[in-house]
């Protein structure tokens, strides 16, 4: 069969581990974030925030990021460490564990430990 003079067109996936010929494959390079700041955290619960967290997940969390509406936060709350969502209306700043059914309660003592940038899950069958 004659080609002619056309170059070949990529028609699928590159050979596995391409991208990482000749170096070895780290979490720490493709992590980015700083690492002085960066903790790495096991979930115990399910949680629907994030994508779906499942017990057993490795959250990355940056204590040096920016936190900002929407994001995942691991708040200490009256001395427990829990999984929140920032949410920011009228110029307030909310955690919650479902925003969806979100109603501000009773304050307690909150503190912001730092910010989900990761969640790393196994791919089960």
């Amino acid at each position: 069969m004659d080609r002619g003079n056309f170059p070949p067109a990529p028609t699928g996936f590159s050979a596995a581990g391409g991208d990482f010929r000749g170096r070895r494959l780290s979490l720490d390079s493709l992590i980015k974030t700083n690492p002085a700041s960066t903790f790495f955290l096991r979930a115990e619960e399910e949680s629907s925030l994030g994508g779906c967290i499942h017990p057993g997940d490795i959250l990355v969390v940056d204590r040096a990021a920016e936190i900002t509406n929407g994001c995942l936060v691991v708040a200490v709350t009256d001395g427990e460490m829990t999984l929140r969502q920032v949410v920011r209306r009228q110029g307030r700043s909310y955690l919650y564990s479902d925003p969806s059914r979100a109603k501000p309660g009773p304050h307690s003592e909150v503190q912001i430990w730092g910010k989900v940038v990761y969640v790393l899950h196994p791919v089960a069958p």
